[in-house]
């Protein structure tokens, strides 16, 4: 007789244990706001307007426009979470700084082809350094999600004004979790559950992209990124992640961008981005935490001052996969943020060096639960500090 695995119909603490998020990557969803310093000093606009090796990650058309370059990409975030979970008088509080490399390279076989490989992350993390509950023998509360994706590219541009790409979404993803604690099969008990310590998975989807530059001053971007599907996490996979069967899947996601030459001098670009966390098998326990689909609007200008020094700024506009029927399914998982504000700037030190950097900000939002969600409250706010260096080799 085969042994039933439990699908505990308390998963919405598994889970919310799972990706429990010092704001620090839940920016869209667990997604960052953009990715690239320069894009992301536009609020992340970027899909046709390519800027710097790691464009692949936005679109992979994008490369066969940029030069033979490297860029190098250090991403410093600073969070805050508070979160009022399950007990009167339980508050948990989390302040959490992570530094992130990126980047990207891309070399030049001919006019047409260009071969690329950038670097971006995402995930999620928190260590509250208190039990979640006060129940004896839990371990401190702390989980972490770490995603790399490697991209491998190749960018054709069949015309001057068109470019195709597509990349390889190679993902590793490393998961950490303790401190969980569910109800137990006594009525009114509560169990921590087993902690599995540090397991990897790994994932493969693809991107694709299309540029089109319609006019010497307006470019039209469209991009696609499957869903990157996930191995299991072994342990995990026969409590925590039950419902999946040990696999948290990356959302397939697409959007379409503009970006407008206005003058010689003033470049304004926007993106509408959708990404499809519904899909996901461990989105959809209902008894889970649910996120619904996301949809993102990212709005961005650069002024080129002089030929050294250019300034840039935007803002983004999303609604949170999070809504307030579901916030005491995602006590631990704070990614409640609808609205981003950015800065940025870039200093050419020469023809072929440039120093760039951007802060982008994400003011405190607070959600209070409603319905079934009644009495559970989430506030969230975070800082993401960019920096980087970009060279040509030619």
């Amino acid at each position: 007789m085969t042994k039933k695995r439990p699908r505990f119909t308390y998963s919405s603490i598994c889970l919310a244990a799972l990706l429990a998020s010092a704001p620090a990557f839940a920016i869209n969803g667990i997604q960052m706001g953009g990715y690239g310093v320069k894009n992301s000093g536009m609020g992340g606009a970027s899909i046709a307007l390519p800027l710097d090796a790691e464009a692949a990650a936005n679109n992979p058309a994008g490369l066969a426009f940029l030069p033979a370059s490297y860029s190098l990409e250090l991403l410093v975030f600073n969070g805050e979470s508070t979160a009022d979970y399950l007990a009167p008088g339980n508050r948990l509080q989390n302040k959490t700084t992570i530094t992130i490399p990126s980047g990207g390279v891309i070399w030049k076989y001919s006019d047409q082809v260009t071969f690329g490989l950038s670097v971006a992350a995402q995930g999620t993390g928190a260590d509250y350094q208190q039990a979640l509950l006060p129940v004896p023998g839990a371990a401190q509360g702390k989980s972490s999600l770490k995603v790399v994706e490697v991209i491998p590219t190749l960018a054709w541009k069949p015309t001057p004004e068109w470019s195709l790409g597509a990349s390889l979404n190679i993902a590793h993803s490393t998961l950490d979790v303790s401190g969980v604690i569910v109800p137990a099969p006594v009525p009114g008990g509560l169990l921590p559950l087993p902690t599995h310590g540090s397991r990897s998975a790994t994932g493969t989807g693809i991107r694709l992209g299309a540029l089109w530059q319609t006019t010497p001053d307006l470019n039209l971007g469209v991009n696609y990124k499957s869903r990157t599907r996930m191995g299991k996490f072994s342990g995990y996979k026969d409590d925590l992640l039950a419902y999946s069967d040990g696999r948290l899947d990356l959302p397939e996601q697409y959007g379409v961008g503009v970006a407008w030459n206005v003058s010689q001098n003033i470049t304004v670009a926007a993106d509408w981005l959708r990404i499809q966390y519904g899909d996901l098998k461990v989105m959809q326990d209902p008894n889970g935490f649910g996120w619904r689909d996301q949809t993102v609007f990212r709005l961005g200008a650069s002024w080129a001052v002089d030929p050294n020094w250019t300034l840039r700024v935007g803002t983004s506009k999303s609604r949170s996969p999070i809504n307030s029927s579901r916030v005491a399914q995602n006590v631990l998982t704070p990614s409640l943020f609808d609205r981003t504000f950015t800065i940025g700037g870039s200093w050419c030190a020469n023809k072929k060096s440039e120093f760039n950097a951007a802060l982008e900000i994400n003011p405190r939002r607070s959600v209070t639960g409603t319905g079934a969600s009644t009495g559970a409250n989430l506030s969230a706010k975070a800082y993401v500090l960019m920096l980087g260096y970009q060279h040509a080799f030619d």
